[in-house]
């Protein structure tokens, strides 16, 4: 499916592969191994949709198109879910109805305590208790600002907030900006080929030429 769709359209513009190499800086093997798909031939995997992108752009194909075939190829197939038996869903009914319940027949004997007529009990005035006076002013979350910029071809993926991917496959002289409010999560395929700014402030390199690493900011602590 893939290796289809970029070596039509390559053919289809007649060029030749090691020209789409030499262009894209990408190892022809490595094209020649998406081409035929035989995907296990490349060095790492976190590189195979970062070099199927940029083949894309080269063949001006929109490169979402051919990485959401290459993720339908490649993923696994999902398995049906099971029914849920008629019996768990009545049990789990009749659990919802008792925890629903269980709070209001707690309450009856409260509320009968306090309504029924009882001239012994003596009315002892409450007292709202003493509060500590809070600090109403809220400050607003620290935002983080990180800003990398490429001094050799670098895969990249980026996680905002624990909710937001960013990948990009950034060249020399290329560079990206984003803003977090708590922090970044970032996996870098070629460590020694980018420098990273954070808060405005210059990190050291964070790691060797060809290098995996993952960062995580304002902590930040690198694994392979």
């Amino acid at each position: 499916m893939v290796g289809e769709i970029l070596r039509k359209r390559r053919e289809e513009l007649d060029k030749d592969l090691r020209e789409i190499a030499e262009i894209s800086k990408i190892r022809y093997d490595y094209l020649k191994a998406i081409e035929d798909e035989e995907f296990a031939k490349l060095p790492l995997e976190v590189y195979v949709k970062g070099y199927i992108r940029e083949y894309a752009k080269i063949l001006n194909i929109d490169p979402e198109v051919v990485i959401n075939a290459y993720i339908q190829q490649t993923s696994p197939p999902q398995t049906e879910k099971k029914e849920v038996s008629a019996e768990a869903t009545a049990q789990r009914k009749h659990l919802k109805i008792r925890y629903v319940l269980l709070p209001f027949l707690l309450l009856i004997p409260v509320v009968f305590f306090l309504f029924s007529p009882n001239p012994k009990k003596s009315i002892i005035p409450s007292h709202p208790p003493e509060t500590k006076e809070k600090n109403l002013s809220k400050t607003k979350p620290t935002s983080h600002v990180l800003e990398v910029f490429a001094t050799d071809t670098t895969w990249l993926l980026v996680t905002i907030d624990g909710t937001q991917n960013k990948e990009l496959l950034l060249k020399p002289g290329e560079s990206a900006k984003w803003q977090a409010n708590q922090n970044f999560s970032i996996k870098i395929g070629n460590a020694g080929g980018i420098n990273l700014t954070f808060d405005g402030n210059k990190l050291d390199p964070p790691g060797k030429k060809g290098q995996v690493i993952r960062l995580n900011l304002p902590e930040q602590n690198s694994t392979l």
